[in-house]
């Protein structure tokens, strides 16, 4: 729901002049004054006219973005050719509609999904992508209809309820290279401790209806232990590197502390340099104190996070243990940061459970208990869409038990303009929402792992 917001009282009637009885006509004495205004106005504005020229069309015409923050409003003038854009999506040419914003409601892309756990698309292209966690992707056309993109069944180990097909990317220069990127856990190793593995494939074109599994060209494996907190998602981030999240495995170990581990870290990796990758400059641990993929670490099951380019910021939904639930945010130039698990879960002591150092580690910005069935955060996207531009820089995040959809803007460090969004899509039932992607629009998209994939769209 929105908050309710009140406009300006409505000004008092006044009256008119009163009429004139003793003159009538235009041309009366006492209105040549205004009519030589009115001459000397027309003439200057046919000479700006004729000067400026202002309605032709040329190469420098100008377009306009308008952003809705709160109840401000700012537009910002663009000159030709220089866009804005989110994951590679046209954003320049936002205007706001004349219709308030009600609510929002989830539109039905397809549900005909088996476990989906993620769904994105590359721009322009009219199709949804979802991964499947038995290890097939699928392609969803506009119409609906399903097609099978990538199949990797047979590679992929989905025992378990965190196994499986759990992420997928594509290269921001796909639409040229045909370069997509997934992460699944491998069958090879049956069922006691599946590693984690991400791979390369190639499509032949970016229009292809399927992706050949021989293309397969093996990045990364991971071996980890236990059978959970495997993570999955991948991302590239604004400066072309490619980022993935690895979980601690599930032991309540101390492994996400270990920087000579990568369980419990988000990694940052170069595809298009090395052999099969390369280390970025600037990766905290490039040159010693820890294995140089790591970006940051402490975390427990970072399950789904989101690099915003335009505000710069990465939001990490990290799952908790015992009884709270976190979002953690920082800048995306912030490397080496420690988020405390499993010494600290939220701001709460965890091992041990009370007097534990709470220096040199980063607490969460939006922290939420069990106490209303909630049990697994799914972190989200900013909202970056044109559908909605009042909700544009808001980040959405949900819950797994719960099927909570929330909100809030980052601003100052902190989390504003919180909002609860759970009554526009209650007629649904509760949702397993497993996760949050964009269509090739940039328009925002929820996963529910009982088999559906939803656009969020305005009620207005």
């Amino acid at each position: 729901m929105m908050r309710a917001m009140t406009g300006p009282d409505p000004r008092e009637g006044t009256d008119g002049p009163p009429p004139d009885d003793h003159q009538s006509g235009a041309f009366v004495a006492g209105n040549l004054p205004y009519l030589i205004a009115i001459v000397v106005s027309l003439g200057s504005l046919a000479g700006f006219l004729v000067v400026s020229n202002p309605f032709a069309s040329e190469s420098t015409a100008v377009g306009t973005t308008t952003t809705i923050s709160s109840s401000v409003v700012t537009t910002t003038t663009l000159p030709a050719g220089n866009t804005t854009t989110t994951d590679g999506v046209d954003t320049s040419t936002t205007t706001v509609p004349a219709a308030g914003l009600q609510g929002i409601a989830l539109e039905l892309v397809s549900d005909d999904l088996s476990q989906p756990v993620g769904a994105w698309s590359f721009p322009g292209d009219d199709r949804v992508f979802v991964i499947e966690r038995g290890g097939r992707v699928s392609a969803i056309d506009a119409a609906g209809a399903r097609s099978t993109y990538l199949d990797l069944s047979s590679r992929v180990n989905s025992g378990g309820i965190e196994n499986g097909l759990l992420g997928l990317a594509f290269h921001p220069e796909f639409e040229s290279n045909g370069r997509l990127f997934v992460y699944y856990t491998r069958a090879e190793n049956g069922d006691d401790s599946p590693d984690s593995r991400i791979s390369e494939f190639t499509a032949s074109n970016a229009g292809s209806s399927s992706v050949d599994a021989a293309t397969e060209r093996v990045l990364l494996d991971v071996e980890q232990e236990g059978i959970r907190h495997r993570a999955g998602m991948l991302q590239f981030g604004p400066e072309g590197y490619l980022w993935i999240a690895l979980g601690d495995g599930g032991l309540g170990d101390y492994s996400a502390q270990d920087l000579e581990s990568l369980q419990g870290s988000i990694l940052r990796i170069d595809v298009d340099s090395g052999d099969p990758y390369a280390i970025p400059p600037g990766n905290p641990y490039s040159s010693s104190g820890g294995l140089p993929e790591i970006w940051t670490h402490g975390l427990r099951n970072p399950w789904r996070f989101y690099l915003d380019a335009p505000d710069g910021l990465i939001y990490i939904g990290d799952v908790g243990q015992a009884g709270v639930e976190e979002v953690n945010v920082a800048p995306i130039t912030e490397a080496g940061i420690n988020w405390g698990w499993p010494n600290f879960e939220g701001d709460n002591c965890y091992l041990p459970t009370d007097g534990c150092d709470m220096g040199g580690w980063q607490g969460p910005v939006v922290g939420f208990d069990h106490s209303d069935g909630a049990c697994s955060v799914t972190g989200g996207i900013v909202y970056r869409g044109a559908a909605i531009p009042e909700l544009t820089g808001h980040y959405f995040y949900g819950d797994w038990c719960a099927g909570f959809l929330r909100s809030f803007r980052y601003e100052d460090g902190a989390a504003t303009e919180e909002d609860d969004w759970s009554a526009d899509i209650a007629s649904l039932g509760i949702l397993q929402l497993s996760s949050f992607g964009w269509d090739g629009n940039n328009e925002m998209l929820v996963v529910d792992s009982n088999g559906a994939v939803y656009r969020v769209v305005p009620v207005r």
